[in-house]
């Protein structure tokens, strides 16, 4: 089936590239200007046949074309060559049609594909256009600023919730998710509103309801973002694997979970929600597939991966603590243990989250035990605070991956976990915890007993240098360039065997600043600390010979440190660890559906809507990728894409969101390459109406040399620009 949606790929980019040369064609023929080759495609040639006086030619690659007509070349010819003053004369000659018909001929390309478009989108209107639901799947918390520091993302400000419907943003009606993302592009650093529907609420809202809101600038996507994520189907992800003979299938939609049945626009964000209150335990969903048939299908239900965090055994440790939150308030720490909410034995993250979710729903608290390594249970009563309609207690759980065990976990099935299994017990240190390649649940370990566990200080300023990983470009990665491991990855789960400090005093190692430490597998290993500058001379000083470092961690402060373990002995008990997925995995596709037609003058409002924003809208935004992120920019190597992206982004859409979205594309595509050919780039069709215009303006044909060097350099432009979207474009894909 690959190959198929691969074809039907070509055929929509050879489309937009046929009607675009297809114009030129018929415009010349019409104006009685001779074509000699019309072609679509690059490379090889796979179709050539001469049908009167023009060649007609078809090769391998879709990803362009020309029409070439006697008398117009890119390049200006030689007005002295006896050939060019020949095709001077000819009457069928591009050089003896009138200006108007040059201009009609250069502009029909672009008119072919604005009118090609503008009727898909009009077909499809009529149809239902395919569109992701304007619903707010998700809200963002928070994004990170260049410094790292982290701010409440636009979406929390302004005070949207998920399932929250938007109506319009900054006046304009919001048919789709997508119109989201274009509005914080088109607003940049200016105010944004918005009107929503909210669940429950008869009338719309205006938000925000007091102040000032812009868009935030993510630094991983290199352009302003509202911080939200659009929202899931309640239909089961078409590649999800099933476990044995569960009735969970793909493609089925969760109607109604233990006969409470859910509203049609349910999300699947919103379905995982209202099933944290089963995590663990048994329950029956109520399906329907394609056919419209309503089935019950009992099974456990243990969180989107099914459980398999919640049998390992290992504990759950907090891993950030948001600034200011009801956990940060009540002085958690990272690095603590988390052991139970209010009375019930967490088993792991997917464990904690649900627990959560459900006593903050019930009641706005819930009691957090935890554990500090070294000390006793404690358990603090914490009352959450709202964000973005969410309440939230501020904690990032993780599995604890290293260092000594404080606590064990239970398995969520009852039955003995898998380090239970393996006989690890509580006090004992867990030194390092490799996946296996080629299975997800089995894990090899090295874990040793007894020993002091100590921690060693580390600056703000240290963590920043241990985890600097230099990670070479894609492209240096083909040349034999590899990743280096941030100094916090080699310094975990290693014996120290000997170091010495930075002036050079001697303690075995051969060279100043450097510690040689070995594996768990006894490989021997030389790490410089020079580059973590005070830290490094600290840590340096503090290890011993024998000393096991577990790796950058945390304190009993909550602060920052090398966590150790002394006199542990020298080698590590290899041990085998396998969990096991108690419940079936549940997890849901992203879906476009049908947009319905407020009345039948609507699909010309949506038209004229995709071919403003394609063109002009587009064009607004090129002065973006010109300006910083503080203004509002746009990074392009993020951004851009180029004819293998877009014909990837086309195979996608076909295969995965159906032949009506295909479409929907292929007009977009459309509608852009009227742009890119109405730049007033030498060489384009928008270049050609330029040197028209001033030649018409002046009454003469330019010189040839100004022309040829306005040429060349118009070249030079399109060529680097094509080099450069379609390396992002293998970059991306290596």
């Amino acid at each position: 089936m690959s190959v198929l949606f691969f074809a039907l790929a070509a055929l929509g980019f050879g489309f937009v590239i046929f009607i675009h040369e297809l114009g030129h064609f018929l415009f010349a023929k019409w104006a009685g200007v001779k074509v000699d080759v019309f072609s679509i495609g690059f490379g090889p040639r796979i179709f050539t046949r001469r049908i009167g006086e023009t060649e007609y030619s078809l090769s391998l690659l879709p990803l362009g074309g020309y029409v070439r007509m006697v008398g117009q070349e890119d390049l200006p010819e030689d007005p002295n060559d006896p050939a060019t003053a020949a095709t001077a004369k000819d009457p069928r000659s591009f050089l003896n049609a009138t200006p108007g018909w040059k201009a009609a001929i250069l502009l029909a390309g672009v008119l072919f594909n604005l009118v090609s478009s503008y009727l898909i989108l009009l077909g499809l209107a009529a149809y239902g256009l395919p569109v992701l639901r304007p619903v707010i799947g998700e809200v963002v918390p928070e994004i990170a600023a260049s410094d790292g520091t982290k701010h409440p993302s636009p979406a929390a400000e302004m005070g949207l919730r998920p399932g929250d419907r938007v109506l319009l943003i900054n006046g304009e009606k919001v048919r789709s998710f997508e119109d989201l993302s274009t509005g914080a592009l088109v607003a940049g650093r200016q105010p944004i509103t918005m009107t929503v529907q909210r669940p429950g609420i008869a009338e719309p809202l205006m938000l925000p309801a007091t102040g000032t809101v812009t868009a935030a600038y993510d630094y991983d996507l290199g352009r302003p973002v509202l911080g939200l994520r659009e929202p899931l189907s309640n239909r089961i992800h078409s590649q999800l694997a099933t476990l044995g003979d569960s009735s969970w299938k793909a493609g089925q939609r969760v109607v109604a979970i233990d006969t409470e049945e859910l509203p049609e626009e349910t999300t699947g964000q919103a379905v995982l929600e209202r099933l944290n209150p089963s995590f663990g335990k048994s329950v029956t969903l109520t399906l329907t597939d394609r056919s419209g048939t309503h089935t019950p299908a009992t099974g456990m239900w243990a969180g989107p991966a099914g459980g398999a965090d919640c049998t390992l055994g290992l504990p759950t440790r907090i891993t950030a603590l948001t600034d200011g939150s009801p956990a940060a308030e009540a002085g958690l720490h990272v690095g603590d243990a988390l052991l139970a909410i209010d009375g019930t034995p967490i088993t792991g993250p997917g464990h904690f989250y649900a627990l959560v979710r459900t006593a903050l729903d019930r009641s706005s608290r819930c009691a957090v035990t935890f554990q500090r390594p070294g000390q006793a249970p404690t358990t603090a009563l914490l009352t959450g605070a709202e964000t973005a309609g969410v309440k939230r207690l501020g904690i990032a759980p993780g599995l604890q991956l290293s260092g000594m065990l404080g606590t064990l976990a239970p398995a969520i099935d009852g039955k003995p976990s898998a380090l239970a299994t393996a006989e690890v017990k509580v006090g004992e240190t867990l030194v390092d915890l490799t996946p296996d390649a080629t299975d997800p649940l089995a894990f090899t370990m090295q874990v040793v007993r007894g020993g002091e566990h100590l921690t060693i200080p580390v600056s703000a300023a240290g963590v920043t240098l241990a985890k600097v990983e230099r990670v070479p470009g894609k492209l240096a990665k083909l040349f034999g360039d590899q990743t280096e491991d941030s100094l916090a990855t080699r310094l975990s789960g290693v014996r120290v065997v000997a170091g010495s400090a930075p002036d050079g005093t001697p303690s075995g190692s051969p060279a100043p600043g450097l510690l040689q430490v070995s594996t768990a597998g006894g490989t021997p290993r030389s790490v410089d600390l020079r580059p973590l500058g005070v830290d490094g001379v600290t840590l340096l000083k503090e290890v011993k010979p024998g000393d096991w470092l577990i790796g950058l961690g945390t304190g009993n402060d909550g602060k920052p440190a090398w966590e150790l373990v002394r006199g542990a002995g020298d080698t590590a008990r290899n041990l085998a660890l396998h969990g096991r997925q108690p419940g079936q995995p549940l997890a849901f596709d992203i879906e476009m559906v049908p947009y319905r037609l407020g009345s039948v003058g609507e699909a010309f409002a949506i038209a004229n809507r995709a071919a403003h924003t394609m063109i002009w809208k587009s064009l607004l935004f090129i002065p973006k990728f010109f300006k910083p992120a503080d203004q509002g920019g746009i990074d392009a190597k993020k951004s851009l894409q180029g004819p293998i992206g877009i014909f990837d982004e086309m195979r996608l859409r076909a295969e995965y969101f159906g032949f009506d979205s295909f479409l929907n594309l292929v007009a977009l595509v459309g509608l852009n390459l009227v742009l890119v050919n109405l730049l007033p780039i030498p060489i384009t069709d928008g270049g050609q109406l330029l040197f028209l215009a001033i030649e018409t303006a002046i009454g003469r044909p330019l010189p040839p040399l100004v022309r040829t060097i306005a040429m060349w350099i118009g070249l030079g432009l399109v060529v680097s620009l094509m080099l450069f979207v379609t390396s992002l474009d293998i970059v991306r894909r290596l």
